[in-house]
């Protein structure tokens, strides 16, 4: 990332100077060649693309077949993994996959996976809503106020184009644009709390306040069992407008194992759909390279001494959160400080971190939005 200093180069002591004396010049990340799709690739090779540079989102741009890459400047909208699969869910009809086997599912998926991905992104229901775009020339003029409220929180524009039915109400990155159409670089709401990160001295007491005081401690949040088939979490995200679904054991408690959310989808393709079919847990546990030992909830199962033993052994052996399904889920406490939190989500590189009590259940999560959102609310009001 560029310099940490502000505009004027003097330690800004107030949330509101912080905010508004610092231009985005100051935080713009290092020079970059941004991906770009183009609108007439197929969705399988655009997720492809997403795959092979691990990366959640690209800028489309409309080109005609004989344009070259320089030619190609009218940027449409960026495309994410999310707009991709909404598009998958609008094609698919969940209510065929009720009373199904899982195996029956799968192959359903794999078949409607292989259409789909031959379908161009113009041909997507949804496309362009989670991102705006800046002049590049506004770097050294618009102020990191500025960005967080008008770019990423309450942006002006947010509708997907080409009959979207999903408007966004929040957005996560902007892209940079010359004055010949072309992007040249993409800040996103992570760069800026990384910065933020760094500047904690000019947040005054707000970096001191807890979890429970900013009202993270008791945040709605969306939870499934881990049996849940990951195709029916993507459908629930879709109809809840979240961007992540908790997952839970219902053998320990409901205590919280993982998270499922785009993230974990960054090495999807269309070929691999039919793996939706499976159980969350099991999906994150192969997504992450681990065998998932999940136990079946038929009661002639449940009630095996293989199953009475398995159930007796993690409870004994009291996992981490995230351990059963391959990931380090980072969480924190009430009790832990805006200060604790964003350095954990900076240190591990996160998009949110789940808020859990002593019985290890989720009863809140804090996002890189919330944490924008709190610190613009302190600028405003201070």
């Amino acid at each position: 990332m560029a310099s940490e200093s502000t505009s004027g180069g003097n330690a800004l002591s107030t949330p509101r100077s912080l905010l508004t004396s610092t231009k985005l010049q100051a935080i713009r990340p290092d020079p970059q060649t941004p991906v770009v799709l183009r609108f007439d690739c197929t969705v399988d090779h655009a997720l492809k693309v997403l795959s092979s540079q691990q990366i959640l989102s690209a800028p489309v741009v409309a080109c005609s077949e004989e344009d070259t890459p320089d030619d190609c400047t009218d940027v449409i909208g960026f495309i994410d993994i999310r707009d991709v699969l909404l598009s998958f869910l609008s094609d698919l009809s969940m209510s065929s996959m009720k009373g199904h086997s899982m195996l029956q599912c799968m192959h359903a998926l794999e078949a409607a996976g292989k259409s789909f991905g031959a379908k161009k992104l113009q041909e997507l229901p949804e496309l362009g809503g989670d991102g705006t775009f800046l002049l590049d020339t506004g770097m050294a003029k618009v102020s990191v106020m500025e960005l967080v409220h008008n770019g990423f929180l309450y942006p002006r524009e947010t509708k997907a184009v080409h009959n979207g039915e999903h408007s966004r109400t929040v957005v996560h990155r902007v892209g940079l644009f010359n004055k010949a159409g072309h992007i040249t670089n993409i800040i996103s709401q992570s760069d800026v709390v990384r910065w933020l990160q760094h500047q904690q001295a000019s947040l005054g007491n707000l970096r001191h306040m807890t979890a429970q005081q900013l009202g993270w401690a008791d945040k709605q949040i969306t939870s499934v069992p881990a049996k849940t088939p990951a195709i029916e979490c993507l459908d629930l995200m879709r109809r809840s407008n979240f961007s992540a679904v908790a997952i839970t054991d219902s053998t320990v408690g409901n205590r919280l194992i993982g998270n499922f959310s785009v993230s974990d989808l960054r090495s999807i393709e269309s070929e691999h759909f039919g793996s939706l079919a499976l159980p969350v847990g099991e999906f994150l546990a192969l997504e992450h390279g681990l065998e998932y030992w999940g136990i079946s909830d038929h009661e002639q199962v449940q009630a095996s001494p293989a199953a009475v033993f398995a159930h007796k052994r993690k409870q004994e052996r009291q996992p981490g959160p995230g351990d059963s399904v391959g990931q380090s889920l980072v969480t924190c406490t009430p009790q832990d400080t805006f200060s604790t939190i964003i350095d954990s989500i900076v240190e591990h590189h996160l998009h949110r971190v789940y808020v859990v009590n002593d019985q290890g259940q989720a009863v809140g999560v804090v996002t890189l939005t919330d944490l924008l959102r709190k610190v613009t609310e302190e600028a405003q009001n201070g």
